[in-house]
Order: structure tokens, then C-alpha cells, then sequence
């Protein structure tokens, strides 16, 4: 009988995403807030606001 894995480490599951799904997954630590949070869009100089 196979033996299966508990668990995938997380660095495997990264490892197999591409750039543009690590930018979409991205968090950041936030103490204040108690964890890890989505990382909002931050302006670009020179762009007009919409």
C-alpha cells in the first residue's frame, strides 16, 4: 500500500506558481492588524487618478 503525505510544504507549492500568481497571492505582516493581510496597490508617480 502507497504511503501519502500528510501535508505539501508550502515552498513546493510555491515553487510550481508562476510570477504572476505569486504577485496576485501576496500578503503582507501586518502586528497591528494580527496577521497577514493582502497587499494593496500602491500608486505609481505620474499616473492620473481614475
Amino acid at each position: 500500500m502507497p504511503k501519502f503525505r500528510a501535508s505539501v510544504p508550502m515552498s513546493e507549492l510555491a515553487d510550481k506558481m508562476t510570477t504572476e500568481q505569486k504577485q496576485q497571492h501576496e500578503t503582507t505582516y501586518q502586528a497591528s492588524r494580527g496577521g497577514h493581510f493582502p497587499t494593496k496597490d500602491k500608486p505609481v508617480p505620474g499616473t492620473p487618478k481614475q
